[in-house]
């Protein structure tokens, strides 16, 4: 099932915004360095190319197959391309990015194969580097699912390629010196200003819910926070991954 991201584009920079800190640990994992040229692929509003270009020097090229997510971007003043979603291929010439970045975006990408091989082609000597979510982490680290959402796992977890799937498919495709670890990002407090986020299905896999186990789920979750004397915080959990093009 596919997503329409419009109405998403509204409100996304308010509920998925990406820090100054995980842009500079995304960053340093894949060796992204002043002056080079960066690919971000499923750019969406643009959140981590105006981080990059925050933290230093670069030329930031970003893709997305959303209109409206790239308008947003646009209006950062980024430089942003519509792609064909059916093709999976870049509209690139070989070897002209040195770094490539792709934050929660592989879980919607029907040929992965493909999509690393067009990364690999459009790399000079250079990274590929990915964030996403272990079948552990969706399991056992997200805020509210388990308890709340608990199908939600299940249609996670057959979206998002497990790490040793991506590894193997960024060997397959010619990436070297594969590399992972786990990052953590900032306290995830679940109080009423959550609650409105998740009835907002800021999370793309609300929207994949059958509508009944999603209300069932929000007014579970709104009964439990406002049955704390104070907040509950969570630490959310992902995976970077890299792998490198040599000559």
């Amino acid at each position: 099932m596919s997503i329409d991201y419009t109405d998403i584009s509204q409100t996304y920079d308010d509920y998925r915004a990406f820090s100054k800190h995980r842009a500079e640990e995304l960053g340093d994992f894949g060796g992204i360095r002043e002056g080079m040229r960066v690919l971000d692929v499923g750019c969406g509003t643009g959140n981590l190319a105006t981080q990059l270009l925050d933290l230093m020097n670069l030329d930031v090229v970003g893709i997305d197959i959303s209109l409206p997510m790239l308008a947003v971007a646009r209006g950062k003043s980024l430089e942003v391309i519509c792609t064909d979603a059916a093709s999976n291929r870049l509209p690139f010439r070989d070897s002209c990015f040195d770094i490539i970045t792709s934050t929660y975006v592989i879980h919607q990408i029907s040929n992965l194969k493909l999509m690393f091989s067009e990364c690999h082609r459009v790399l000079r000597d250079g990274a590929l580097v990915l964030l996403t979510s272990s079948h552990e982490q969706i399991e056992n680290y997200h805020p509210v699912f388990k308890r709340f959402f608990p199908g939600a796992i299940d249609i996670d977890k057959a979206r998002f390629p497990d790490i040793p799937v991506i590894c193997d498919l960024l060997v397959t495709t010619g990436f070297q010196d594969i590399k992972h670890k786990q990052v953590l990002g900032d306290s995830i407090v679940i109080d009423e200003e959550y609650l409105r986020k998740v009835k907002g299905k800021y999370v793309s896999t609300y929207r994949l819910l059958p509508q009944s186990e999603f209300e069932r789920g929000v007014t579970e979750l709104e009964t439990y926070i406002r049955s704390l004397s104070q907040p509950e915080s969570a630490i959310w959990r992902g995976t970077l991954i890299c792998g490198r093009k040599k000559g």
